[in-house]
């Protein structure tokens, strides 16, 4: 077969490009002979041989073997190598506060001009708060050099306020129904930076609510108490909304309360068993409500949001949006969120809001550490929450549990009713074994507000824990939690054509002799490569043959532990013949499916006038 240069093909697979050159059609003296079913035809594995290598790795002893289960290196970032499906699961709440989870995509805040390449916050019209959190709050002015364009229809409140030499818009979420003034210059506050936190003057924009706030507190968007910026797209915000809300409501509880009525939507059950109260199901993924409601009322199908297939390459960052009643009392170690902060640290102008955002990525969150130790917590995810437990002195805590493996003891993680929860059939019985999980400093001293678990027993399943206090509160990272589940695209490998291409003849016959191995023993009841065969693996037409993206497939079925077989194809249309593998693997790590090799042989007879 010789290429034509000027017809090509590309096909997507999975993180892949292929680029397969079609081809004329050659004529051997006598295209029907192949040596034998027993000549082995395929060659050594090489990445030219493959028409499709699909989370498969060919490894440096040219074997193939699935790609390994991604998990990320850090709550700081979540970035998919390939294309992957991708589930959440609601786990448990211990909280009094209303939440809300949702996730960005980094390089649609960075087309909108909010993140740089670094993936750090722009400050574009220089007035000292990062462009991202000034849209969650729309805390620019309308006019003027340091105006920005309004995230949602109309403003709900007009008044601005000055600090540092700028004018600002007072922000809705922080402002009452009446939209009164809510600025005080030069606040007497606590400081907020690791040390002593002497009290300093700060400016201070916003309010709280002391009872259910009417149509305070609300930017009018899609959802009132969401940032319009975190709502998806939709004509209630402008369609300027970047959010992908997974829950709306993460209130699991036996009241119908949320926190001073201010949740994004109604809480409507007092069952305490998992799932969120209300009908996820009569959102998208996104969280814009569906037409037609699949699974009408609150079931047990409103535990897990399916994200579907999130493309690899593309950076996520999971924000949880908060209502509760924020405080500034270090001796808690809570504190203001910060808007604006001098060159040596210190904050010069906090927001009170009853609506906090507490990102993934934890240098973009606004709330300051005050208290600056490394790491932030270090935890042990196999053992329950016990809040006599010490975490900054575990060895000397009874309620602490020793790290498998290692000496060193560590406070728990979870509630012992969330631990139990994730050990059931809803959640794929995921025990948590007996590893320290550990929370690292930020780098520019804000909070962080995420602890990642993830299991070395399930490497596709992943704990998220938030933290809700504005300033870190306890620093438990268990007041609300959800599992992250994944499932990569199949992996399969695709030969290229391994018969020549003759017209005149059809295969009758293929030998497919394998040489693979699974694992340890026992390896049989977690991992497999199951193959098949096909003979019109081109199309052929004029004389030039394509790439078939959709061949008729034959399964392969060795008997017994023999292995080899022999399949007849006679039936099947074609004289192109390849074969693929496909690879699966679900629980521990050791069983790893490995192709060492594969002899391939066909028959081949002429067609029948």
């Amino acid at each position: 077969m010789s290429p034509n240069p000027s017809r090509f093909l590309a096909l997507v697979a999975g993180s892949a490009l292929l680029v397969i050159p079609s081809v004329r059609l050659a004529h051997a003296a006598d295209p029907c002979t192949s040596g034998g079913l027993y000549l082995d035809v395929q060659p050594e594995f090489t990445a030219a041989g493959f028409d499709l290598l699909q989370q498969v790795t060919l490894t440096p002893l040219q074997a193939l073997r699935p790609d390994a289960p991604w998990l990320p290196p850090s709550a700081e970032q979540f970035v998919l190598p390939s294309d992957q499906r991708i589930s959440i699961s609601y786990l448990y709440e211990s909280s009094g506060a209303s939440h809300s989870l949702g996730y960005l995509y980094v390089d649609e805040l960075q087309a909108r001009g909010y993140v740089n390449a670094q993936g750090d916050l722009v400050d574009a019209n220089g007035n000292g708060i990062a462009d991202l959190h000034e849209d969650l709050y729309n805390l620019a002015p309308a006019t003027g050099a340091q105006a920005r364009p309004y995230v949602g229809l109309t403003r709900r409140c007009t008044n601005t306020f000055t600090s540092g030499g700028f004018t600002y818009s007072q922000p809705a979420l922080a402002l009452s129904a009446s939209c009164s003034s809510a600025f005080n210059a030069s606040r007497a506050l606590a400081d907020a930076r690791p040390g002593s936190h002497p009290v300093v003057n700060i400016d201070l924009v916003g309010t709280a609510p002391t009872g259910a706030p009417g149509n305070g507190y609300s930017d009018n968007g899609l959802f009132p108490r969401l940032p319009n910026l975190l709502e998806p797209a939709h004509a209630s915000n402008g369609n300027k909304g970047l959010g992908h809300l997974v829950f709306l409501l993460a209130d699991d509880d036996s009241d119908t309360d949320t926190f001073q009525s201010m949740g994004t939507v109604s809480d409507g059950s007092s069952l305490n068993d998992g799932v969120p109260d209300y009908d996820v199901s009569a959102y998208d993924a996104h969280g814009l409500p569906r037409a037609t409601n699949p699974d009408p009322g609150i079931t047990q199908a409103d535990r897990t949001v399916d994200l579907g297939v999130i493309q690899g390459g593309r950076e996520l960052v999971f924000f949880l949006v908060t209502t509760y009643a924020m405080s500034h009392n270090l001796d808690e170690g809570t504190v203001y969120p910060c808007l604006r902060k001098a060159a040596n640290g210190q904050c010069t102008l906090h927001l009170k809001t009853p609506v906090s955002v507490f990102f993934s990525k934890s240098k973009w969150n606004l709330d300051q550490d005050p208290v600056g130790q490394a790491p932030v917590a270090s935890r042990n995810i196999g053992c329950s929450y016990d809040a006599s437990c010490n975490p900054t002195a575990p060895a000397s805590s009874p309620s602490a549990c020793t790290v498998a493996s290692s000496s060193p003891k560590l406070c728990g993680w979870l509630d012992s009713d969330a631990r139990l929860r994730l050990n059931t059939p809803a959640y794929g019985n995921l025990p948590l074994p007996r590893e320290a999980t550990t929370v690292l400093p930020s780098g520019n001293g804000n909070m962080p507000h995420l602890l990642m678990g993830l299991p070395s027993t399930s490497p596709r399943q992943w704990v998220l824990g938030f933290e809700d206090l504005s300033g870190g509160g306890d620093r438990d990272f268990n007041d609300v939690v959800f599992r992250v589940s994944t499932a990569p695209m199949p992996s399969i490998a695709r030969s290229t054509v391994l018969s020549p291409d003759a017209p005149g003849c059809a295969l009758s016959q293929v030998m497919l002799r394998k040489d693979q191995t699974l694992g340890i023993p026992g390896c049989d009841a977690y991992a497999s490569i199951t193959y098949a065969v096909a003979t019109d693996c081109r199309t052929c037409t004029s004389g030039l043959c394509f790439f078939n993206p959709t061949p008729t497939w034959r399964p392969v079925t060795f008997s017994g532990s023999s292995p080899s077989a022999i399949l007849d194809v006679s039936s099947t249309p074609g004289h192109q013949l390849c074969w693929k593998a496909e690879f699966t693997s679900s629980m521990p790590t050791y069983c790893e499916p490995t192709l060492n090799n594969l002899d391939v042989g066909y028959e081949a007879v002429p067609v029948a006038d």
